[in-house]
């Protein structure tokens, strides 16, 4: 006699893998957390995007820069 076969587990449950070699945690150290930096209203106003604020943050940071090189160069 035959033995009735199993119908297969559906494409969304869960027992249809096998979780006896799952480790907890495994990549948690790898992960990068995003740093988060909060912008007063007023000044969204001006900028109107992350793109913007990160352009006009960078070309601050260049801006610096070459302000220090010359302070060096004349002190």
């Amino acid at each position: 006699m035959k033995k009735p076969r199993k119908k297969p587990a559906s494409e969304t449950s869960l027992e249809r893998y096998d979780w006896s070699k799952a480790q907890r945690g495994r990549f948690a150290g790898k992960l990068r957390t995003p740093h988060v930096a909060f912008v007063r209203p007023e000044l969204w106003e001006h900028f109107g995007s992350n793109e913007a604020i990160n352009e006009a943050l960078e070309t601050l940071v260049r801006l610096g820069a070459v302000v220090t090189s010359k302070a060096r160069r004349t002190g």
